[in-house]
């Protein structure tokens, strides 16, 4: 059985019973027929993305099933092997991340994709690099939910020192951040440089939970990532996570560095 049609099931069964319906209710709402919602949830027959939208809307699912569609089953230019983040994401209560060099993709800006992406792929056509810039800015619609996860973001100062061709793409990221920073179940700081010897030097990470899957560490290299689940690895992880908040700016002295540090690369 395909594992990413077998998630998707689950994961529309699961909003069935949240809204109390029958499979025959739910095809009759979404106006499919029953035996594909059975199919469906069982994880042995795919479907159409206009299917998806209506039993989405059916259940008041509010886009969760859609975007998990498109995460899992669109050709959106993902990593095969970031996939399965990505579909965690859509559920996730919880999200913390530590990120040493880069922005982390629920908060780039377009142009700072655009700019990664090209560095990262120098040799991809302008259309699959707008492909992947597409799914990227798509991702962060969870965190326009009318009840997103919690989001709690480190950042090292380092990455915000970088600069690019285009002079404007740092200063529009680091705006960015600003004002998602004032956001609700949002929080963003900064590690400053002056930290010595800190736990995150190891590389970036990120720690996802949802109620039905629990909580697994991220870990993404230069070309592949891996997905970590085993209980004593990310309860390292979650160790380090803590100690970095503990030597992280607070929220008003992170916004301060990072206006400051706007002001000198604009």
């Amino acid at each position: 059985m395909d594992s990413a049609r077998e998630r998707f099931g689950l994961l529309v069964r699961k909003y069935r019973l949240q809204a109390g319906m029958t499979q025959h209710e739910l095809a009759r709402a979404a106006v499919i027929a029953q035996s594909t919602v059975s199919e469906l949830e069982r994880g042995i027959k795919g479907t159409r993305r206009e299917q998806v939208v209506r039993i989405d809307r059916a259940l008041i699912a509010h886009d969760v099933l859609v975007n998990s569609w498109d995460t899992a089953f669109s050709p959106s230019g993902m990593n095969t092997y970031f996939r399965d983040v990505a579909e965690a994401e859509q559920v996730a209560v919880e999200i913390r991340e530590y990120a040493l060099g880069l922005v982390p993709g629920l908060f780039q800006v377009a142009e700072y994709a655009r700019a990664v992406i090209q560095i990262g792929s120098p040799h991809a056509s302008p259309d699959a690099i707008e492909q992947i810039v597409a799914a990227r800015l798509k991702r962060q619609e969870i965190l326009k939910r009318p009840h997103p996860p919690r989001v709690t973001v480190l950042l090292d100062e380092t990455l915000l020192l970088r600069r690019f061709s285009d002079p404007g793409v740092m200063p529009a990221q680091i705006t960015h951040l600003i004002k998602a920073s004032h956001r609700p179940r949002i929080t963003l700081q900064v590690v400053p440089m002056c930290t010595e010897g800190h736990a995150g030097l190891g590389g970036a990470f990120m720690l996802s939970s949802a109620p039905d899957r629990g909580t697994f560490a991220y870990v993404e290299g230069h070309k592949a990532g891996m997905s970590l689940k085993e209980p004593e690895i990310v309860a390292s992880y979650d160790r380090t996570f803590a100690e970095l908040r503990s030597a992280a700016l607070p929220v008003p002295a992170s916004r301060s560095l990072m206006e400051q540090i706007r002001g000198d690369s604009a």
